[in-house]
């Protein structure tokens, strides 16, 4: 029914449980669970960092993009109103040398 290998994970659980037990009462674990936790959190602090540099940066290029459409729109709308008074005048010249 319990194959070999059965009695190999019960037995390497229970040399586990008992190097746990030892170290817990040494306080070893608890220094050691403290001091992961703290590495975590370190971890998540300057990953938060980076993230929030991210979103920052990406916010600042929104920013400019948005800018420089709006120079864009305009640019385009001036040259519009300038192309009409320009079309006029060299079509003019065009008809008055096609005259002569």
């Amino acid at each position: 029914m319990f194959g070999l290998s059965h009695v190999a994970y019960v037995a390497g659980g229970a040399l586990v449980a008992v190097g746990f037990s030892a170290l817990g009462k040494k306080g070893k674990i608890h220094d050691c669970a403290v001091k992961a936790t703290a590495t975590g959190m370190r971890a998540t602090d300057a990953v938060q960092s980076v993230a929030q540099d991210i979103v920052d940066e990406a916010s600042d290029i929104n920013a400019e993009a948005r800018r420089q459409a709006r120079i864009d729109a305009a640019v385009r709308e001036r040259l519009a109103a300038l192309e009409e008074g320009i079309r006029a005048e060299v079509t003019a010249e065009i008809d008055q040398s096609a005259e002569a």
